[in-house]
């Protein structure tokens, strides 16, 4: 009798996946479309760069090199990129990523100094100035009268628009009106007749005539330029601030001539003493 033997079911090939090559994620099956990764997802180990150079290098641990026992492989970076994109059941289907260019770098904006007018500072201006003309607010029609004014540069101190602040206020132009309806711009506070050893009554850069006798109401307006200084050192500001003077009145006398046989000293009591 001939007995034929019924073939066996075929047999299922060994798998070559071992049990490292899933971890580091090389383990796959295609369909001829897609390919599909299996493994176990692990966490990026935290690799020192001084070891990697001493791995790629042959050194111990290194594929190429020597690896004592016990010294685990270190994943390649493609297997890395492969974990990092593994779901948590293990699978998934992976493309490569593309390089994406790193965030540019921002640099915040520095809080920048504020827009500061000539009209901002108003409430920092100096205090008004009284002129004075001599001899003592008196003149003689017909003859000059001299105008001084005591304007001096200026600091003062506060707060504007949240900020200290200094503000520096220097006298710029003197603006005159004489109150017989005419005015002047000097750009010179004046000086007595003294100090520009001067006799009375001679024409100096800030004098007026006066032609009729009366009582005129004076007065001078100073324009200041203004510089302010938010800590990082003094800053023009455009244009002038105007403070107005306090009026002052002037007498202007008439003088008369007169023949006499004495002087004054000889007869006190003789014409025009």
């Amino acid at each position: 009798m001939l007995m034929l033997a019924a073939p066996s079911a075929p047999t299922e090939p060994a798998s070559a996946c071992t049990t490292s090559s899933q971890m580091m994620g090389l383990c796959g099956s295609t369909d001829g479309s897609s390919l599909t990764i299996s493994g176990t997802q692990q966490q990026q180990p935290s690799i020192d760069p001084g070891t990697s150079s001493r791995q790629s290098n042959g050194g111990p641990g290194s594929p190429g090199g020597p690896s004592g026992p016990g010294t685990p492989s270190v994943p390649s970076d493609e297997a890395i990129d492969l974990a990092a994109c593994m779901d948590d059941s293990g699978t998934t289907r992976c493309a490569p990523r593309p390089n994406r260019p790193a965030a540019p770098a921002t640099t915040p904006s520095a809080q920048g100094t504020p827009t500061i007018t000539i009209s901002d500072l108003a409430r920092f201006a100096p205090a008004s100035v009284v002129a004075a003309a001599e001899p003592g607010n008196v003149g003689i029609a017909g003859m000059p009268t001299n105008f001084t004014v005591a304007a001096t540069p200026q600091i003062q101190g506060g707060e504007l628009f949240g900020l200290p602040l200094r503000v520096r206020f220097v006298p710029a132009a003197y603006d005159y009106t004489y109150g017989d309806g005419s005015s002047a711009t000097l750009t010179t506070p004046g000086q007595t007749w003294e100090a520009l050893g001067q006799a009375q009554f001679t024409p100096t850069p800030t004098s007026h005539v006066y032609r009729e006798p009366g009582v005129y109401p004076a007065r001078v307006d100073i324009r200041y330029s203004a510089q302010v200084n938010l800590g990082g050192g003094w800053i023009d500001i455009p244009g002038q601030l105007t403070t107005s003077g306090a009026t002052q009145e002037i007498r202007i006398l008439e003088a008369r001539t007169a023949l006499v046989a004495h002087t004054c000293d000889e007869n006190p009591a003789g014409v025009g003493c």
